[in-house]
């Protein structure tokens, strides 16, 4: 999408996208106490000992020495685990990033404490963290309900050349899941960058992971051995301990429109389960008692009833139910997450979150005859996890309706505001799932919609002039990912109205959006729609003179795809990805000022199709009027690094395809049929005079109508026989133009 679209979609993300209610697993997060005074137990060698023999790598601006993980887990599957991490800071930039350190973690399931952080300085001084650098703090989403903290720390006297270390242990203080333990692992070291600009990667030297347990729990753990990571297992005095360990682990470049998959990056999920049924069973068994019934619920069902008679109604009636009654709110504090308050406690609070919804949502469809399940999610801001071994990496629940008597399947997400039923975002498309019932033993992959689903539709039409002015109606039909992000802009932008006149000005920059009208924001059924009027100044010179017109698909492409900011072929380092594919579409109507005026096309837009575009275009003439079509398709595609090179060509391509222009030009033979159309005049010399000046203008089918007119008014006219046979003849009626030039000829016309 465009920069300035981006912006805007940045500004009101929390409706654009999937409001996630679901915490997830997070990975090991640190915490400081401060009345703690005992030492540490290092689980690293010391920073001398690291630094020794090391030369920094050329042009790195970090590099990470040490990434180092101790977890232990006892016989009743609480863990207990301790991370080490040593950074060289090559750079300015790594300064920026490394002073402050901020890692989250579940303040539901897990107690965290920071054991030690230092800098040894360029000169080779080591200095500490001062006991007021340190702050537990909830993250600044002020208007959610969550159980995730952040634990900050600033290092002091970080500068390029420094070495920083630290080391924070972890233990778990509550089960997620009884009887079972899961958890995941990242070899690299994850910072944020400074100023919220996403996270850094850094090359490591070594990065290890020790996993120690009773010899009698079966470990089962992801495959990492693509990337290098080898793996030892051992066993001491009852105890089994695995070793997972890299070494020299190249920098990860984080790029936008990269895959999904977690693959590009060494990445493991250990558990004590290789079942995911037994993940659906625990989900389940928190869902299940929260099912409740009161006269309230019943009601409901009952109303229901009287009026939805077919399964298809009865769903829809419940979406509708979800949407009016329980506003969306982001709560899940004091419950860790996954479990769900009761069905009638949800309908008389009038609030809930995504499992909250859901389960109520599951409830009613029950009730009324109509299986239905919750289904966790991972969303498309988690990426797509290797799901081989199970885990707790969902963020998202929603409602899984499946194929039943009168019913295909539907997943229905209920959290959005006035969503366009049933809800299905493109925050969830292609997204794994787990299906919440006890029979549920794989992951499911939730369906993709092609890109006639996704759509950006613009009908533009030039109806108004006025002096050196005019003026163009618009409407703006959207589909699938743009009618989500849109209707969201509009329902949650405080200036709603001078954002949409800014979005949409940049359609035609040399103009002023003056009237602007939206249908069905508040709709469940209909999609949402935009109407207005563009007003363009001084682009016509009035009367004899031409009107100018142009169009191209890049006024499309500008606002709603984001194809003139792709990296140049030498700076892609990922894969590029456009998924979902899409369409734009437009249709263009190009009106003559005044019958005076004449078509005169300069340029055609060209067609294109190749694996990555599929642009159509047509112009049509029509009376007084010029049409163009445009539907550009941008595929579904995954544009490996050997490729990269031709799609950014074939892109440039489509950039720099030719435009639509085109001219209606002032006519002097066209303004004489107009004066002898306008005068009223209806006797035979004028229908002749008509005739001949259309047959000059080229508009034959014209002429001969008129011609016949003529001879109709005046049947022993010889001159208008005379023009019936030209007219004829120039319609290629040469049988009938011979008998009309005898006509004219007996009648006394000198041929």
């Amino acid at each position: 999408m465009s920069d300035f679209f981006v912006r805007l979609l940045k500004k009101y993300s929390l409706s654009f996208f999937l409001l996630l209610c679901l915490p997830g697993l997070i990975l090991p997060g640190t915490g400081f106490a401060a009345d703690d005074n005992t030492e540490a137990t290092r689980i690293a060698p010391p920073l001398k000992t690291l630094m020794r023999g090391f030369k920094p790598a050329d042009k790195s601006e970090a590099q990470v020495l040490l990434r180092k993980t101790d977890v232990y887990i006892d016989a009743q599957l609480m863990s207990h685990a301790t991370s080490y991490v040593a950074v060289y800071i090559n750079s300015d930039e790594a300064v920026r990033d490394y002073s402050q350190i901020s890692v989250s973690f579940n303040s539901f399931y897990e107690d965290i404490k920071l054991e030690f952080a230092h800098v040894r300085t360029p000169d080779g001084q080591l200095d500490s963290i001062k006991a007021d650098a340190t702050q537990i703090q909830s993250p600044t989403d002020e208007n959610f309900y969550h159980d995730r903290k952040e634990l900050l720390f600033s290092l002091p006297n970080v500068r390029k050349g420094s070495v920083i270390e630290f080391q924070y242990r972890y233990t778990d203080t509550k089960k997620m899941v009884p009887d079972q333990w899961f958890d995941s692992f990242s070899f690299h070291w994850w910072e944020d960058r400074a100023a919220g600009q996403g996270s850094r990667a850094d090359a490591i030297l070594t990065s290890e992971l020790n996993i120690t347990a009773p010899i009698n729990i079966h470990l089962f753990s992801s495959a990492v051995t693509t990337y290098n990571i080898t793996q030892q297992r051992s066993e001491k005095d009852q105890q089994q301990t695995i070793t997972w360990t890299g070494k020299n682990i190249a920098k990860i470049e984080l790029q936008s429109d990269m895959p999904r998959e977690h693959d590009y990056a060494p990445y493991l999920r250990v558990a004590t389960t290789d079942q995911w049924n037994d993940v659906a069973r625990w989900a389940d068994g928190l869902v299940e008692p929260h099912l409740l019934s009161d006269a309230a619920l019943a009601q409901i069902v009952t109303d229901i009833k009287k009026t939805a008679l077919t399964p298809e109604a009865k769903v829809k009636a419940v979406y509708q139910t979800i949407q009016d009654r329980i506003r969306y709110v982001f709560a899940h504090v004091g419950r860790g997450g996954y479990e769900p308050h009761d069905t009638t406690d949800i309908l008389k609070n009038g609030y809930g979150d995504c499992k909250d919804q859901t389960v109520l949502a599951v409830k009613l469809l029950r009730d009324l005859g109509i299986k239905a399940d919750p289904a966790l999610i991972v969303t498309r801001g988690r990426g797509i996890p290797d799901m081989t071994i199970p885990g707790i990496s969902f963020d998202h629940m929603i409602v899984h309706i499946p194929a039943q008597n009168g019913l295909q399947e539907i997943w229905m997400d209920t959290t959005g505001e006035t969503s366009l039923y049933p809800g299905f975002s493109v925050g969830i498309e292609g997204q794994p799932a787990l299906i919440v019932n006890g029979q549920s033993k794989q992951i499911s992959v939730l369906p993709t919609q092609g890109p006639d689903k996704h759509f950006a539709h613009l009908e533009l039409v030039f109806d108004k002039f006025d002096g050196q002015n005019a003026q163009a109606s618009f409407k703006l039909t959207f589909g699938g990912l743009y009618e989500q992000r849109l209707r969201s802009m509009w329902q949650y932008s405080r200036e709603r109205d001078k954002y949409f006149r800014e979005l949409i000005g940049q359609i035609y920059n040399a103009a002023e959006v003056i009237e602007l009208s939206t249908s069905n924001a508040d709709n469940l059924w209909q999609p949402f729609v935009i109407n207005g009027r563009f007003a363009f100044t001084k682009v016509w010179g009035g009367d004899k003179e031409p009107i100018n017109y142009a169009f191209s698909i890049t006024q499309l492409t500008n606002l709603f795809a984001d194809l003139r900011n792709l990296h140049k072929p030498a700076d892609r380092k990922q894969p590029y990805v456009n998924d979902p594919g899409y369409s734009l579409q437009a249709r263009i109507v190009f009106n003559s000022p005044d019958t005076k005026h004449q078509l005169r096309i300069k340029t055609r837009g060209t067609n294109i199709d190749n694996p990555y575009y599929k642009l159509v275009q047509t112009g049509t003439e029509e009376p007084h009027r010029y049409v163009v079509e445009q539907n550009l398709i941008l595929k579904a595609s995954r544009v490996e690094l050997s490729n990269y090179a031709d799609f950014y060509k074939k892109t440039e391509e489509l950039l720099n395809s030719t435009d639509w222009s085109l001219a209606y030009e002032y006519d002097a033979t066209a303004a004489d049929i107009a004066a002898l159309q306008h005068s009223g005049k209806n006797d035979t010399a004028s229908l002749i005079a008509l005739s001949k000046l259309q047959i000059k203008n080229g508009d034959y089918q014209e002429a001969l109508e008129t011609a016949q007119t003529a001879v109709a008014t005046a049947p022993k006219n010889a001159e208008a026989h005379y023009q019936l046979g030209l007219a004829l003849g120039y319609n290629h009626q040469f049988k009938e133009s011979d008998a009309a030039f005898k006509k004219a000829e007996t009648l006394g016309y000198k041929l």
